[in-house]
């Protein structure tokens, strides 16, 4: 899952005498940081991992996640696989409404998905149900090689049972279940207004734990606690605002003043000092989300694997994450690894090697490509405003300007540009990331599929073949070799350079109760309460 995690870097850095003062009594609100604006609040189209917190609140999958991120029933109070872990029969509550009190029923979730695999609705997530679960049909239908619904291989029987027919078993089903890939539609309010006009705050009808009551945008989203939802009862806090926060240090002046309780990030210059003085408002832990820097394959001499190999083995990631960025991160060598302790996957081939002698290697491959001192390369890295991005991207240009004597500009921009510079095109490095559904590797390789996202331009059969091969493998242990398999070829194009796994950061006030981390990132509000 593309989850871009990104806020905009701003004004001046806090003096270190800043005062770190508690945060003031907690109202009926809990006041959320997101980062950036969000892109989209459209359930079937947005992409975005902090919108789609927003999702989570207002919208419920068949399944949902609790606190920690474990899988736990959702609008299905419970669920039946068949033998061969193909078919997926899920019973949905009783009595579920809309937030307008319209009836809930299972053909809403099979509408959802036929609108985002619909080639008009432009949605980055079709690939869910083709790519990394293999809903039979749904290939096509994205492809718009059919317009026929009932070629999907997911149906309503009745009104309380959805059924999802598999092309391939798949141990991470469940997984894929919850709001942000699977939130149903109210289609008479889609029907009636179209995209766009369909979630306006005035019109939106959603069904999780909150309705959407107010947009401001470059502001907020004001969220109120739904009565309709069939849990009302224990969702605990009244409203819940979402506020954008492009400037990391100006987060944290509010959250010292009390007006945010959860942060969307830490100034990476700020964490030794907050954890020195407030440890337990201080929540760093590890996630899912991989960063690494993707090659346009589209423009000379990126063209050329000598090149693309040359910038990867010249960056300096231990030095680059521990001396410059210092925002917790973990360097990495690989795509797909470090995240499942059961995955043993590859690395790239120079791994096991020294830097000085990655950069050597570099050098002659560089050379060899009729670059170097002489003979220039010039660069754009096109990246987000926020702090951390800003530093990792200047730390690379300046690591290739060192080694291979290359010429990066270092573009940044903020998160909505940056989402639609990666599909214009018109960049030469794109400073990129990944935040998987799950901890394993199937969610991030899936993605890169070149079924799955055009945007990468890398045409690859071995590698759909060995994805393919990895998919028709029930047993968990061997799916993860046939994976690896898969992953080995994917780096081996060296179609981006893998950077480092990243951490989530957040300052959680005192006075929200129910915290708890989550590797993939899912903290619903519904689960938190305030002093």
């Amino acid at each position: 899952m593309r989850r871009h995690l990104a806020i905009t870097l701003g004004g001046l850095m806090l003096a270190a005498s800043l005062a770190l003062s508690g945060p003031a009594t907690a109202d009926d609100t809990l006041d959320r940081g997101i980062g950036s604006e969000w892109s989209s609040l459209d359930p079937q189209v947005n992409f975005d991992a902090a919108a789609g917190w927003i999702q989570s609140d207002a919208y419920e999958g068949l399944v949902n996640f609790d606190g920690s991120g474990k899988v736990i029933p959702g609008a299905a109070e419970s669920w039946d696989i068949s033998a061969d872990g193909k078919t997926y029969v899920f019973h949905l509550r009783d009595g579920l409404k809309w937030s307008n009190g319209d009836p809930l029923v299972a053909q809403d979730f099979v509408n959802a998905v036929l609108r985002t695999l619909n080639p008009d609705t432009a949605s980055e997530k079709g690939y869910y149900f083709y790519s990394v679960i293999k809903v039979k049909g749904a290939e096509a239908l994205a492809n718009g090689e059919t317009k026929d619904a009932t070629t999907l291989g997911m149906t309503a029987p009745d009104d309380r049972t959805v059924v999802i027919e598999m092309e391939t078993p798949n141990p991470h089903m469940l997984d894929l279940m919850g709001a942000f890939q699977l939130a149903p539609l109210h289609s008479p309010s889609f029907e009636a207004m179209g995209a766009g006009v369909f979630i306006d705050p005035a019109h939106v009808v959603s069904n999780g734990a909150y309705i959407i009551k107010e947009v401001v945008p470059q502001s907020h989203v004001l969220l109120e606690r739904n009565p309709n939802y069939w849990d009302a009862a224990n969702v605990k806090i009244p409203f819940v605002k979402y506020h954008v926060t492009e400037d990391v240090n100006t987060e944290l002046k509010r959250y010292q003043a009390g007006e945010i309780d959860i942060t969307y990030d830490i100034p990476v210059n700020q964490i030794a000092a907050l954890q020195e003085s407030i440890p337990d408002q201080v929540s760093i832990s590890p996630s899912t989300e991989v960063t690494y820097y993707s090659f346009n394959l589209k423009r000379p001499p990126l063209d050329n694997i000598d090149v693309r190999r040359a910038l990867s083995l010249a960056i300096d990631r231990e030095t680059l994450e521990g001396k410059i960025v210092k925002g917790g991160a973990v360097p990495t060598y690989s795509f797909a690894g470090g995240f499942d302790p059961d995955y043993h996957g590859p690395q790239i081939a120079e791994a096991g090697m020294s830097q000085a002698e990655r950069e050597a290697a570099a050098k002659d491959l560089f050379a060899k490509a009729g670059y170097g001192p002489d003979n220039p390369l010039k660069l754009n890295i096109v990246t987000t405003v926020a702090e951390d991005r800003i530093r990792l991207a200047q730390g690379v240009a300046l690591m290739w300007k060192k080694v291979l004597g290359v010429d990066a500009q270092v573009d940044s921009m903020e998160r909505k540009a940056w989402l639609d510079a990666f599909y214009a095109g018109g960049w030469d490095v794109f400073a990129d990331d990944l935040v998987g559904d799950f901890a394993g590797p199937e969610t991030f390789l899936a993605y890169m599929r070149p079924s799955a996202d055009s945007g990468y331009n890398w045409v690859k059969p071995e590698y759909d073949a060995a994805m393919d091969a990895a998919a028709e493998e029930a047993d968990p242990a061997k799916r993860n070799e046939k994976l690896a398999v898969a992953e080995k070829i994917l780096l081996d194009d060296y179609i981006f350079a893998p950077i480092a796994i990243e951490p989530v950061r957040h300052l959680v006030s005192p006075h929200v109760k129910g915290w708890a981390t989550s590797p993939a990132g899912y903290n619903n509000s519904q689960f938190l309460s305030l002093e």
